[in-house]
């Protein structure tokens, strides 16, 4: 049988503050940093849009008439990767403006295989369809905020330079408006100073409120559209409350088992060492011979009981994290964790780097207990751990060549393996068929900087 735990959770976004827009800002017009942030962030949104929308149009087109013949398939590549490549962009400006960070949906980030299950993996994603809507979106958008902010700037400089250049215009004067077959204007200098200053003015603290709007605006479609759907979060809210309690059950599970080691072992093993002790103390108190030699019996067993309960706090520390994980890293815990095996069991680890150290703690965990079941259940003649680093993941397989047959069930040891791993977004396979061979997979997302 294949049984598959745990689950890859992923946060909402993380959103930072909204700025105000105070008097302060207002007196600073469109010169404030917030501001001149927010005209680069539009023109670039647009430019970008416009230019990706064209070459994602000519490409998708292009692909499509020539699908029949060996370029189109690339083209249609090509354009997938653009159109991903500009929202990616895109949530990083998000991101860089706002400070709030919009998580990537995509199920599959970059899809690998054939060029047609690339494709395939491309159009079969909702967040795709998504993306293409918002390109579109966007570039419609962003055209008539860019003409919107380029309008604001060309009448806040207008108006400034109106006293140099209204001499130009047909009798010398600025008409405003006609009423009742009457025509109103401006043609005296002090006037025109006086309506240029309520001009510059009037732009200057509309300007700020304008930029607010488009930035808010197109932000708030991207976030519409970047991020994760409704459903999508309402399932990774949901795995997110599965992990917090998987999480709280392992390490509940993890007490009561230190608790359970103690207890049965070092703790009665010292209780018997103090009884012997006890007894040898009073037969030495006695004086005689023949005392003295059971006093020596007691004592040496009383020795013995030490050694085996060292032994016993010492395989119980090994057991929560060993000092060869913390110092050497985790192929060479395992390589420690293979040589007390009762079963002979084959490592290959090759990792570039170090992981973090609760992913190394986790991955020990599995193995651990992987092994301890394996030599109580199995009947094996041999094991094998298998760890490497692939497509930004750490991969363990341990196995065996034993009877098989085991089982994930709630409360068992298999289950609590996949309740130590999902904190970490980790995911744990089981196949054991009847007859074997055993071999559990397990897969946690992690970062691993090169030894170099």
């Amino acid at each position: 049988m294949i049984t598959t735990m745990g689950t890859g959770a992923a946060g909402r976004g993380e959103r930072g503050s909204a700025p105000e827009v105070g008097a302060g800002v207002l007196l600073r017009g469109p010169f404030t940093g917030r501001a001149l942030r927010q005209q680069g962030y539009l023109v670039a949104s647009f430019l970008g849009a416009f230019a990706v929308l064209l070459f994602v149009c000519v490409t998708i087109t292009a692909g499509s008439v020539l699908l029949l013949v060996a370029v189109g398939l690339p083209l249609l590549l090509v354009a997938m990767a653009a159109l991903r490549r500009f929202s990616r962009r895109e949530r990083r400006r998000i991101l860089n403006l706002t400070g709030e960070r919009i998580p990537s949906p995509y199920r599959t980030p970059r899809p690998t295989g054939r060029p047609t299950a690339r494709l395939l993996a491309h159009v079969s994603e909702a967040a795709t369809w998504r993306d293409l809507v918002h390109l579109v979106v966007a570039s419609a958008l962003g055209a008539a905020w860019f003409a919107v902010v380029a309008t604001t700037w060309a009448l806040a400089l207008g108006a400034l330079s109106v006293p140099f250049w209204y001499r130009y215009l047909p009798h010398h004067r600025i008409p405003l408006m006609h009423l009742s077959g009457n025509e109103f204007y401006v043609s005296s200098t002090p006037g025109v100073i006086a309506f240029a200053a309520v001009g510059f003015v009037f732009m200057w603290f509309l300007g700020p409120a304008l930029l607010e709007l488009a930035t808010r605006t197109q932000t708030g479609l991207g976030r519409a559209l970047l991020g994760l759907s409704r459903p999508e979060l309402d399932r990774r809210e949901e795995a997110l409350r599965s992990t917090r309690s998987q999480a709280i059950s392992a390490a509940e599970a993890e007490r009561r088992r230190i608790e359970r080691d103690l207890h049965d072992g070092a703790q009665q093993r010292l209780v018997a060492l103090a009884m012997d002790l006890g007894r040898a103390k009073s037969k030495l108190k006695s004086g005689s011979e023949e005392d003295s030699e059971a006093a020596a019996r007691l004592v040496a067993e009383a020795h013995e009981g030490v050694k085996l309960a060292l032994s016993e706090l010492r395989d119980l520390a090994r057991g929560i994290h060993p000092a060869v994980l913390t110092d050497r890293g985790l192929d060479a815990a395992l390589s420690a964790l293979a040589g007390r095996s009762p079963i002979p069991v084959e490592v290959d680890a090759a990792l570039p780097g170090r992981p973090s150290p609760e992913v190394e703690s986790a991955a020990y965990f599995v193995a651990s207990e992987a092994l301890a079941n394996m030599a109580k259940h199995a009947h094996a003649s041999r094991a094998w751990i298998d760890l490497e680093y692939r497509d930004g993941a750490l991969r363990m397989s341990v196995g065996d060549d034993g009877v098989g047959g085991a089982e994930a069930h709630a409360g068992g040891g298999l289950a609590g393996l996949g309740d130590r791993i999902a904190p970490l977004d980790g995911i744990l396979s089981v196949s054991s068929p009847i007859g074997g061979p055993t071999q559990i997979i397990m897969e946690i997302p992690c970062q691993i900087p090169s030894a170099s």
